[in-house]
């Protein structure tokens, strides 16, 4: 006689709303979120002393097939697409969802220096940024609507936080 299977618990709200085709830092690289659905990864994250690591991208899935979505371009010149209710981290460490972000609004970079940083002047990094001092901040240099699509979510396990490609951090849940 077979066991009756437990129900599945439910997956916990998250704060992220990623366009099909929106980049996510991974332990194997930037990967698009839509090839993550159903599946567990590790991403790249901050933990609560400041280090950056690796935690479990969890619950990856579909949360609404039509929803607003706003395109994003940063300071290097890359483009994102998020729903309007998806919550990045602002410099100040505060939440901000997407309909709140404007041109020139900064944002938690992924990434950080030692402040007054100067990118070597190196082949190995991009031409635009060699000899300048870095900053540890995600700038929004323009915003346009993105139109409608499906937007998509997850869970991060410990910190609740993962690193866009785009440069910026954004929140899966409240940690």
């Amino acid at each position: 006689m077979e066991k009756p299977k437990k129900p599945k618990k439910p997956a916990p709200p998250t704060r992220s709303r990623l366009s099909a085709n929106a980049l996510v830092e991974t332990i194997d690289g930037p990967v698009e979120i839509l090839t993550l659905v159903g599946k567990v990864m590790p991403v790249t994250t901050r933990f609560a002393d400041g280090t950056i690591g690796f935690r479990m991208m969890i619950n990856i899935r579909e949360i609404a097939a039509e929803a607003a979505l706003l395109k994003f371009q940063n300071q290097d010149g890359q483009s994102l697409v998020v729903g309007s209710e998806h919550v990045f981290v602002a410099a100040d460490g505060s939440p901000i969802t997407a309909s709140a972000v404007v041109e020139g609004t900064e944002l938690a970079a992924g990434w950080t220096y030692p402040e007054g940083y100067v990118v070597p002047d190196a082949p190995e990094y991009a031409e635009h940024l060699r000899g300048k001092t870095f900053t540890n901040t995600t700038r929004v240099v323009a915003r346009a609507d993105g139109g409608t699509g499906p937007v998509y979510g997850a869970t991060v396990k410990e910190t609740g936080s993962y690193f866009l490609t785009f440069g910026a951090c954004s929140l899966a849940q409240i940690p």
